[in-house]
């Protein structure tokens, strides 16, 4: 058999992506198999561990995966941020990212599923902490160059700071994705946004 090339190797990745994220919100990550992923877009069970060691591997490179989509197509129109209003607008940007297409929904969704204080997830969590990409890691990398910049003020935990916003703007994300969010999605992450900085700003 001839050896597949880079861009095969990397197309049949995709499919891989995108069958398991069908497959993580259709039954479930705990349900979902290699075999349903092989199935789904007919490949051998061989050919997905070639890929991927095992399912928390690729659950992990997923969700790497997607997360670098959505910095690179934010960031496509809005640069990383390096004040506090453009890392208001970068996660206005993102929130209507992630509710605006099915895909990044899906995904969004299957995210908001599992169980994540498992052990098992452990590994997978401690992965995704180090996403240089991550929501979470933007925030708290802006804004503890803003405080050594002097625009936050010196007293402020970082790291409290950095789990507020995130919790807020995953829980607004997923009331606009479920038809719960009374307002525009902009306008609530905007409030939440400004709510904060005001608080933190030097």
């Amino acid at each position: 058999m001839a050896r597949r090339t880079k861009a095969e190797a990397e197309q049949t990745r995709q499919r891989i992506f995108k069958a398991a994220l069908d497959l993580f919100v259709e039954k479930g990550y705990e349900r979902a198999t290699f075999e349903d992923v092989a199935r789904r877009i007919r490949l051998s069970k061989g050919a997905v561990y070639w890929h991927f060691k095992n399912k928390p591997d690729l659950l992990s490179a997923l969700v790497a995966h997607m997360t670098a989509l959505h910095t690179e197509h934010v960031s496509g129109t809005l640069p990383l941020p390096d004040s506090l209003e453009g890392l208001k607008a970068h996660f206005i940007a993102r929130a209507k990212l992630i509710a605006g297409t099915p895909s990044n929904r899906k995904f969004f969704h299957m995210m908001m599923r599992l169980d994540w204080p498992s052990a098992k997830f452990a590994p997978v969590k401690q992965r995704l902490k180090q996403l240089e990409t991550g929501p979470f890691y933007i925030v708290e990398r802006t804004l503890e160059e803003l405080k050594r910049e002097g625009a936050v003020r010196a007293e402020v935990d970082v790291a409290a700071v950095t789990a507020v916003l995130g919790a807020m703007w995953l829980g607004l994300i997923n009331h606009e994705i479920g038809k719960c969010l009374d307002v525009e999605l902009e306008q609530a992450v905007d409030f939440g946004f400004e709510a904060v900085i005001a608080a933190i700003r030097a």
